[in-house]
C-alpha cells in the first residue's frame, strides 16, 4: 500500500471516530464514545497472529425488535452511503486515473455494476429487516438523515469509506446474532450477514488491502457500533 493509500485510510477513520455520538435508528447512545483506540483494537489488517475464536460481547439489546431495528438502521446508512456516492462518483472518477486506475479488465468492466449491485443489496436488506420487525408486531425506525461529507464526493475517500462501513456492518451482526431470541430469525440474519461479508471482502480487494486478513473476525458491541457509525447520523 502506498503512503497516499495509506493517509486515506488515517484520514478515513478519524473521520469515523470524529464528532459527538448521537442516536442510531432511535437507539439511544449513553455519551460521547469517540476514541481512536477503537480503530486500533479493530485493526483487521493486523500482523499479529489469530488468537483464536472470539467471545461474544456483552448483549445490550432489549429485544428482537431492538436487534432488528439497529440492524436496520446500519442498512439505512449503508443504502443511503451508496446511493449518494453512486449519484456523485461516476465510472470514470473509479477507473480513469481513480483508485482503480490500475485494477485494468476485467475488474473495471464489471466494478461500477457491482456497486450498484451492492447499493441494491442493502436496499433490499432495509425493507426485509423492516418486514421481520412489522412481522414481531414492532415498529421500524423512521430512516436517520446522514451527512457523509466528500466521502460520497471523492473516488479514494468512498473505496475507503465503503471498506469502513461494510467491515463495521460484517462485525455488528456478529455482535447482534447470538442475542436473537426466536431461533426462525437467526437463519435471514445470518444470510444478511454472508451477504454483508461478500461485500467486505470485494471492497477490501478494491481498496488494496486483504479481503480476508484474518480467520476470525471479532464481533462488535452496539456501543462499539454507534461510536463508528454515529457521526454520519446528523438527525
Amino acid at each position: 500500500m502506498t503512503n497516499e493509500d495509506t493517509n486515506v485510510d488515517s484520514d478515513t477513520r478519524r473521520r469515523f471516530l470524529a464528532g459527538t455520538a448521537g442516536a442510531l435508528g432511535g437507539v439511544a447512545l449513553g455519551g460521547a464514545f469517540a476514541t481512536p483506540a477503537l480503530a486500533e483494537e479493530h485493526d483487521t489488517d493486523s500482523d499479529e497472529e489469530d488468537s483464536g475464536p472470539p467471545e461474544a460481547v456483552e448483549n445490550e439489546f432489549e429485544d428482537d425488535v431492538d436487534i432488528f431495528n439497529y440492524a436496520l438502521t446500519l442498512e439505512y446508512l449503508e443504502a443511503a452511503f451508496y446511493e449518494a456516492a453512486l449519484d456523485n462518483v461516476c465510472e470514470e472518477d473509479l477507473v480513469d486515473d481513480g483508485p482503480l486506475a490500475d485494477f485494468g479488465d476485467p475488474i473495471t468492466d464489471s466494478v461500477y455494476e457491482n456497486l450498484e449491485t451492492i447499493r441494491d443489496h442493502e436496499r433490499t436488506h432495509a425493507e426485509t429487516l423492516a418486514s421481520v420487525i412489522e412481522s414481531l408486531d414492532g415498529e421500524p425506525v423512521d430512516e436517520p438523515e446522514f451527512d457523509f461529507g466528500s466521502a460520497v464526493e471523492e473516488p479514494d475517500e468512498f473505496i475507503a469509506t465503503a471498506v469502513q462501513l461494510e467491515d463495521t456492518g460484517v462485525s455488528a451482526y456478529a455482535g447482534a446474532a447470538p442475542f436473537i431470541e426466536d431461533d426462525s430469525l437467526v437463519p435471514p440474519a445470518l444470510s444478511i450477514h454472508s451477504v454483508e461479508a461478500r461485500h467486505a471482502a470485494y471492497l477490501r480487494a478494491l481498496n488494496g488491502q486483504i479481503p480476508f486478513p484474518e480467520a476470525y473476525d471479532d464481533p462488535r458491541s452496539r456501543s462499539e457500533v454507534l461510536d463508528i457509525a454515529s457521526p454520519f447520523i446528523v438527525e
